[in-house]
């Protein structure tokens, strides 16, 4: 079952506030299937204006946030 979770952050040299949509897929015991689905500034998808770095790097703060999330939180609320 496809599921997303968002939080905010900030990127790029202004430090801009975007809310980041992450994607996973949860079969009853583990979450799989993890990535961005969507990065939005101003009402706008933005993904496709980050650069590689910009990418990377809100990839691995949304991978590492989503973990610390499971860990606090039951899975019905991921």
């Amino acid at each position: 079952m496809e599921k997303t979770w968002e939080f905010d952050t900030t990127t790029g040299a202004g430090s801009v506030i975007v809310t980041v949509v992450y994607e996973y897929e949860h079969d009853g015991d583990t979450t799989y299937n993890e990535s961005i689905k969507e990065i939005w500034f101003n009402g706008r998808d933005v993904i496709g204006l980050l650069s590689d770095e910009q990418f990377k790097e809100l990839d691995m703060e949304a991978a590492m946030r989503f973990q610390h999330h499971k860990l606090n939180y039951k899975m019905e609320d991921v």
